[in-house]
């Protein structure tokens, strides 16, 4: 059941039993954000909540308050009255096989989303699930929205809009941003954390990202792979490579970069980023995955020179599709 801000206030409010909180595996700025915000915001409510990930929390936001109640398990057993499921429409990106839960809510923000959960609430034009729930939680007691929430909304709205440089960034954005500010987010402390903190091993890692650059379709995509062995050779994490599909990006000419992922022997994770021209969330969906228009992605078996065949060619029929759209 679809639900707006009003409906979804409510039933947060009203839920009982034992909830559990999740979101999405490898889980980045706004997945962290919007859980641990929520947690943390329940808790003050008086619910008996648990957050719980199938993968492990990036180092660089261990400065979030209540991370250290987060728990990291592959399988969850015990049996939940609730799940709420944050940033990620289908439960089945959350990394686990099953959640045992009477009851599921969707809190989400992407285009693709198509949310196989009894309720759901999704805001594809909102910047973030940061934000979205940043607005359910006023409408539920804002009195409880104390640092201790602000923090992690604050730092998955800095995160999801590029430090407030993307295109889904709206003026509403900016204005929860500084109510987040007035109740004593430090701006500094959030992004010093998050974005300069690198380890040697980081940047020893770019370079050899980097060299793997390569160019199709008249250099209108640019392309970088990290190979399981790269992280070997240089005892980098694997979320040390968020970020690095900018630098194809910001090539000038190029109108998507793409960034594959190894994950295990022929298993990619794919990334795409788009200037704009491309809705790479359609190309996404075709292979199998989702996102937004200018940031999307998908996961995949197989030989990765077929898996870029496959989707090269489909990038070049939404370049085509761009370009005659654009002439009208």
């Amino acid at each position: 059941m679809k639900l707006n801000r009003k409906e979804t206030a409510k039933l947060l409010k009203e839920i009982s039993g034992k909830i559990m909180i999740t979101t999405h595996k490898n889980p980045d700025g706004d997945a962290v954000g919007s859980s641990l915000g929520w947690f943390n915001f329940l808790k003050k409510l008086g619910k008996d909540v648990r957050v719980i990930y199938s993968d492990r929390v990036p180092f660089f936001f261990d400065f979030l308050p209540g991370i250290g109640n987060v728990e990291v398990t592959d399988e969850v057993k015990e049996q939940f009255d609730w799940v709420i499921i944050t940033d990620v429409s289908d439960p089945k990106r959350t990394g686990f096989s099953e959640i045992p839960a009477e009851k599921s809510l969707v809190i989400d923000h992407h285009i693709t989303a198509e949310p196989f959960t009894d309720y759901a609430i999704v805001e594809p034009e909102i910047s973030s699930t940061c934000e979205l729930s940043y607005h359910i939680m006023k409408m539920i007691d804002e009195k409880l929205i104390d640092l201790s929430v602000a923090i992690p909304i604050y730092t998955g709205i800095v995160t999801d809009t590029g430090g407030f440089n993307y295109s889904n960034t709206s003026p509403e954005t900016h204005t929860v941003a500084a109510e987040l500010l007035k109740l004593g987010v430090n701006p500094y402390e959030v992004y010093t954390n998050i974005f300069e903190r690198n380890r040697i091993n980081k940047l020893k890692l770019l370079e050899l990202v980097l060299k793997t650059l390569s160019f199709e379709l008249n250099q209108k995509v640019a392309h970088i792979t990290l190979f399981r062995k790269f992280l070997e050779e240089t005892g980098a994490y694997p979320e040390e490579a968020e970020g690095f599909i900018n630098y194809p990006r910001s090539i000038a000419g190029v109108e998507v970069a793409v960034f594959f992922k190894e994950i295990e022997e022929n298993y990619w994770k794919v990334s795409m980023r788009s200037k704009g021209k491309v809705n790479v969330a359609e190309v996404a969906k075709a292979m199998g995955g989702g996102g937004h228009k200018m940031a999307a992605g998908f996961e995949t078996r197989g030989i990765l020179e077929e898996i870029k065949r496959e989707l090269f060619k489909k990038l070049e029929e939404a370049l085509e599709k761009a370009h005659y759209e654009s002439y009208g």
